[in-house]
């Protein structure tokens, strides 16, 4: 896959995941969606761990130094229940500016990767910890962990918007 085409995957699936986030009210941001066990703000909290996990792979990858994170190592279940934890806590207005702060710098991050670093063992991808990599290309990864990824939690945000009453 081409830089291009991985830049475009992401902007498309994350713009339709801000468009169900901005629907949700901002007082339902803060309270589990009906059916699941997270708040809308813990949702996107969740989507940005992942994106800033992606962010610091790639700068640490480029600087050649340790790209091995408690993700990789605990696994992504426990990973996910302390960002759940931690985020229950933080307000929401703060997690919708680093949501889009954290996205901005992932898409600066991957306009600067080749197709070769993207689908070869080369540069920034022969660098990163192979326990993410998992035999798989980069962009497969960015799959995983961005453009694949914000579409698990659609029916989420989705059952968090309010129906608006009519008279």
């Amino acid at each position: 896959m081409t830089c291009d085409e991985v830049m475009r995957r992401l902007r498309t699936q994350r713009a339709a995941f801000d468009l169900r986030v901005a629907a949700i009210s901002p007082p339902a941001l803060d309270r589990p969606a009906p059916g699941c066990p997270h708040s809308p703000k813990q949702i996107v909290a969740h989507v940005i761990a992942y994106e800033q996990l992606m962010v610091d792979r790639l700068q640490l990858g480029r600087l050649r130094e340790e790209t091995a994170f408690d993700r990789d190592r605990v696994g992504w279940e426990a990973f996910n229940e302390r960002i759940w934890s931690e985020s229950a806590l933080v307000d929401a207005e703060i997690v919708l500016e680093r949501s889009a702060i954290t996205f901005l710098r992932l898409l600066e991050e991957i306009a600067i990767l080749t197709d070769k670093e993207l689908n070869q063992l080369s540069g920034v991808a022969a660098a990163v910890d192979p326990a993410w990599l998992g035999g798989r290309a980069l962009w497969e990864l960015i799959g995983i962990d961005g453009f694949d990824h914000y579409p698990m939690h659609f029916a989420q945000l989705e059952a968090a918007i309010e129906p608006i009453a009519v008279d």
